[in-house]
């Protein structure tokens, strides 16, 4: 009975918001998660020395459970950030514009404030062109000044399916480690 106990807690878990694993880079600044408390966009944060990443919600965008995810480099002078982000699901979407940020705003992390009035808020001319994605790896070449650059953007949500699979996994190797132990 505690088995069951165990697998039913365990799939109610994981049935709940989509955990999602830290993107990892490779670029020519730090990568960290941003925990700071000013308001994101129009050049408030100035760091040269890091890029930056915010896990802001899970939701539905265009048909598809997404996970939304904040990006921004916002140096306190003009400094270039190249290289490439991966994420842990597939990117389905990335708003990179005012237009889009702001029709995205509804995802932003709770309790975080965001400053869109600057025109160029997001990216602009050749950081726009320099900016791909490929499954889950983001790649990009951005020359920032006021204010910065700033994206969403939006990956997969793994399937409820993935979770089940993986819970008959742990099941498994539960009755496994049982028997053996009974031997």
């Amino acid at each position: 009975m505690k088995l069951k106990t165990i697998l039913t807690t365990t799939l109610v878990l994981l049935a709940g918001q989509a955990m999602a694993v830290d993107p990892s880079a490779t670029l020519n600044r730090n990568w960290s998660e941003y925990t700071g408390t000013q308001t994101l966009g129009n050049n408030k944060v100035q760091d040269n020395a890091s890029a930056y990443w915010i896990l802001e919600s899970t939701g539905t965008w265009m048909g598809q459970a997404v996970n939304s995810w904040f990006v921004f480099w916002d140096p306190r002078s003009s400094s270039q950030l190249k290289g490439s982000i991966s994420f842990d699901q597939d990117i389905l979407f990335v708003h990179d514009d005012k237009a889009e940020l702001r029709a995205t705003a509804s995802f932003g992390k709770a309790g975080m404030s965001y400053d869109y009035s600057n025109n160029k808020v997001g990216l602009e001319g050749i950081d726009k062109s320099n900016t791909s994605w490929s499954g889950n790896t983001l790649t990009l070449k951005w020359d920032a000044n006021n204010p910065g650059d700033h994206i969403r953007v939006m990956t997969a949500v793994p399937e409820p399916g993935t979770y089940a699979m993986f819970a008959g996994g742990l099941l498994a190797l539960g009755f496994v480690a049982r028997r053996r132990r009974a031997d």
